[in-house]
């Protein structure tokens, strides 16, 4: 962020990758091919999570990243032309990260279109009714998830808190989650998601 701002509330992106990518290596069990489809260029909290990402499969030497420079474009339409083009690295592949809903969404149909949704690991980025019934069925393994209720309950919270002369943090990050099969019926998983169906 820029520095002329009472406060900067939101996700911390370069740890979302991180996670996602450290959560990909440990289903992996520290070994295999992994695919990462970037969203697009210009993009600074995709860019971040892309970022985050690479750092966590650099720290895993057994990880070997067979496409990093692939970008999925705006829609989920053009995600799933972009993921069909390395439909033979898709192929080879043992693990896939993608950073945002369009990216993950596309990915996923291009993996059905293919034959390979379920054969291969996929950590996705986001949330989304779909998505969430992927996770469900077994074609994606887990979701790096934002909270935006909490990131819009902060935002209030503290202008209101500037607003009366309270100090406020500069920088408030509002957290992420991983959601998987295993904890997605947890009382607090179960909340994060109702409020982004």
């Amino acid at each position: 962020p820029g520095k002329d701002f009472v406060s900067f509330v939101a996700t911390d992106n370069t740890k979302g990758g991180i996670i996602g990518g450290e959560h990909l290596g440990k289903l992996l069990g520290g070994k295999g091919k992994v695919v990462l489809l970037r969203y697009q260029v210009g993009s600074a909290s995709t860019m971040e999570r892309e970022e985050g990402f690479l750092q966590a499969i650099a720290r895993n030497s057994g990880l070997m990243l067979t496409v990093s420079n692939r970008h999925a474009g705006a829609t989920a339409g053009e995600a799933k032309t972009s993921a069909m083009n390395i439909v033979d690295k898709l192929r080879e592949a043992n693990g896939i990260f993608c950073p945002n809903e369009s990216s993950t969404f596309g990915m996923l149909l291009a993996l059905r279109q293919s034959n390979l949704a379920g054969k291969v690991r996929f950590v996705g980025f986001d949330t989304s009714p779909p998505l969430i019934e992927a996770l469900q069925k077994g074609e994606i393994d887990a979701l790096v998830a934002q909270d935006p209720m909490r990131m819009g309950y902060e935002g209030v919270k503290t202008l209101v808190a500037h607003i009366q002369g309270k100090p406020t943090q500069k920088v408030l990050d509002t957290g992420v989650r991983l959601i998987t099969r295993e904890n997605m019926k947890t009382p607090e998983i179960k909340k994060l998601l109702s409020t982004q169906q």
